[in-house]
């Protein structure tokens, strides 16, 4: 498995998100490539359904039952006090899709369950939905998505209710203490 680790003052946040090709309009930020921590211990997060580069299965997608995959994470850093995730997908140059914004989830929390909802405080997703919106790759070939999960050191503040992906990254950029990214793939 393959992640990032940044070592800044912040609560933990989770960031999962996935593309199906359609430009959403927001600032677009390069997606960073997955790469294990050189740190020893740290911070990570997994899935026990798939490998980390590995295939989806049908049951997460729009295609199959269309849930959120049950996830882990270990070696949380010390001053943690919440964690936020998105699911995200890059579909081209200057595009990037949200699938799923959790932010606020309790710093006691090590994991979720597949299905797993009334955890945290959910925002939207690219379809205006504050539910895990399932991947239904359009286009021919292999698409790959990424779930960033983020320990933050403080709560996010918002000006408005309606937080989107876009509104969590620019929130928590001075309050992370460490992120996580598990990337996978994923063809109908």
């Amino acid at each position: 498995m393959r992640t990032f680790v940044f070592k800044l003052p912040g609560c933990l946040i989770l960031a999962f998100a996935i593309g199906c090709g359609i430009r959403h309009g927001h600032p677009h930020e390069a997606a960073p490539a997955p790469v294990r921590s050189s740190t020893p211990g740290g911070f990570l997060v997994t899935s026990p359904a798939f490998e980390h580069g590995g295939l989806l299965p049908v049951e997460f997608t729009g295609d199959g039952d269309g849930i959120s995959p049950p996830l882990e994470w270990k070696e949380v850093p010390e001053g943690t006090r919440c964690f936020a995730l998105s699911v995200w997908h890059v579909p081209g140059p200057g595009t990037e899709k949200s699938y799923w914004v959790v932010y606020n989830i309790p710093s006691n929390i090590r994991s979720l369950p597949k299905a797993a909802t009334g955890i945290g405080s959910p925002g939207y997703n690219d379809h205006r939905k504050s539910d895990y919106m399932p991947m239904k790759s359009k286009g021919p070939g292999m698409k790959e998505y990424h779930l960033t999960l983020y320990a933050l050191s403080a709560e996010p503040a918002f000006t408005h209710e309606h937080v989107t992906r876009v509104d969590l990254l620019r929130s928590i950029k001075d309050i992370t203490l460490a992120e996580s990214t598990l990337s996978w793939k994923y063809q109908r």
